[in-house]
Order: C-alpha cells, then sequence, then structure tokens
C-alpha cells in the first residue's frame, strides 16, 4: 500500500510539473529554448527563473520527496542518507560561458524544504575558504552527493561541474552544511591539505578543451582526482594552461574529516 501511494503522488507530481505554466510556457518547453541559440541571454535568463518557479512550485505542492522525472537537461542527485536532493540544470551563454539552476529539497520531521540557489550576479568561481550562502551561489551542475557523520557532526560531500569560461572549466569538491530549518549553505573547513592548511572546498579549473578525474569512491570512502599541472612553468597559476599529468591525488575520510594525499596509485579510477 505505501509503495501503491508513493507512486501516485510521484504520477500527479510528474502531471502536474508537465503540464504547469508560466505564462503558456511548461517546463518541458523552457527546455528546449535554453537548449537552443536562438534567444538573447537576456531572454535565456528570464526563462530559467521560470523554470525555477515551476519546480519550487510543484515540489511545494506535493507531498512526495525527491521524486524523478525523466528530463535529460535536469540532474538530479540524492543523498546516501535519503534526507537531501538536489535538482539542477544549465544552459550557455553568448559568451560561451555557462548560467545555473539549482533547486534543494530537504526533508525534515514533518514535511520537506524547498530552496532556490540564488546567483546575485554571475557564476563565478568560489575561493577554498569562504563560505557560502543560498542567496549567493557561484553556480554549478551537482553530480554526486555523499553524507558524512561523525560523532555530532554531520555534513555533505558535493562534487561538481563547471562550464566557467570559453577558455576554463573546472570541478569542484564542496561540503553543503543543512541546519534544522533545511536551509542550505556552502562551505566548511574539513579538507585537510598537507601542513596545517585546511580548505572548505577544493576547485580544480583546467582548459577548457581537456577533461579531467573527480569521483567518489563509496566503499573506500575516498575522493580521487586527476593531478594537475600547467603546459610548462612559465604557465604556473594560469588555469587555462592546466591539465592532468596521469598522476592520481586523493582525499581520505578519517573521523570526519578528508586527509590528502598525492601521487596515490588508484585502480578502476574511471
Amino acid at each position: 500500500m505505501k509503495n501503491l501511494i508513493c507512486k501516485s503522488l510521484t504520477i500527479i507530481f510528474l502531471t502536474f510539473l508537465c503540464h504547469t505554466a508560466v505564462g503558456q510556457e511548461s517546463l518541458h518547453d523552457i527546455f528546449i529554448q535554453l537548449k537552443g541559440d536562438s534567444l538573447a541571454d537576456a531572454q535565456k535568463l528570464t526563462l530559467t527563473k521560470k523554470a525555477e518557479k515551476i519546480l519550487v512550485d510543484s515540489l511545494k505542492k506535493t507531498k512526495s520527496f525527491a521524486p524523478s522525472f525523466n528530463h535529460p537537461e535536469m540532474g538530479r542527485v540524492l543523498s546516501d542518507d535519503n534526507k537531501v536532493c538536489i535538482y539542477s540544470w544549465a544552459f550557455q551563454l553568448s559568451d560561451k560561458s555557462y548560467y545555473y539552476s539549482s533547486i534543494v529539497q530537504t526533508k525534515l520531521r514533518k514535511g520537506t524544504r524547498v530552496e532556490a540557489l540564488t546567483i546575485k550576479k554571475s557564476p563565478f568561481v568560489p575561493q577554498p575558504t569562504e563560505r557560502i550562502q543560498r542567496h549567493n551561489w557561484y553556480g554549478a551542475l551537482y553530480y554526486k552527493i555523499a553524507h558524512v557523520k561523525y560523532r555530532r557532526d554531520s555534513y555533505y560531500i558535493l562534487l561538481g561541474w563547471a562550464g566557467y569560461s570559453a577558455i576554463t572549466h573546472y570541478k569542484l569538491i564542496d561540503v553543503l552544511r543543512v541546519d534544522k530549518s533545511g536551509r542550505p549553505s556552502f562551505g566548511k573547513q574539513v579538507l585537510k591539505k598537507k601542513g596545517r592548511q585546511t580548505w572548505s572546498r577544493h576547485v580544480f579549473e583546467y582548459n577548457a578543451e581537456g577533461k579531467i578525474v573527480l569521483n567518489y569512491d563509496d566503499a573506500a570512502k575516498m575522493i580521487v582526482f586527476d593531478h594537475l599541472v600547467p603546459e610548462s612553468m612559465m604557465f604556473t597559476d594560469i588555469p587555462s594552461y592546466y591539465g592532468p599529468d596521469f598522476t592520481y591525488d586523493t582525499y581520505n575520510l578519517r573521523e570526519g574529516k578528508w586527509y590528502f594525499n598525492d601521487n596515490v596509485d588508484v585502480r578502476n579510477k574511471e
């Protein structure tokens, strides 16, 4: 009976999502337009705000948590403790950079909370030690979320990607915190670099024509990523010249913190 109720709620949600309109546009229509290149940037920004409103309203009106639906333009990641679900999508602007939208749904003791993450002006590359609130989000597509609990401390590791500009993209490890009311924020100093340095997130910016590995190993509680280097020492600290050197570094979980290790022999990394 419980499964039947859940399936019924999901069907209701999907029907509502497909047919809810702001103006005369459904979510499906909006994504088709965002994917094309015939609209000006300002028009695309208006459309993605409409899409956010449709999704937020839909999630608030249904009692279903983390419903999934088949739309290739929208990503969905669900935490392994089944308490946080993140929906996100992106579209390309005229300068070949990307703009992002994301909705975070959190499960509370009674009901859920739904929050749209807000980019104030334009997407940016977040700094390693800053705390970022939901109303000043940097913009990214998240493809992995993993819950970490140690004693009374609880947070989520996020892996994401951003097409920052025409010449550089970046992937990142970030930390999501959710307060008792279900409000999300980003950044927590749990990434232990060598020495005494501790970061709230790790950003890997690299040449836009390249690809890098950034994966999470659930069984080993380990984050695996390419070691990035410049093409030449003369290009040090210029991200557009950075790419993988085919060695791998990791963060390994120990007592609620993530400890950095370089030049690790990683098997089945991809």
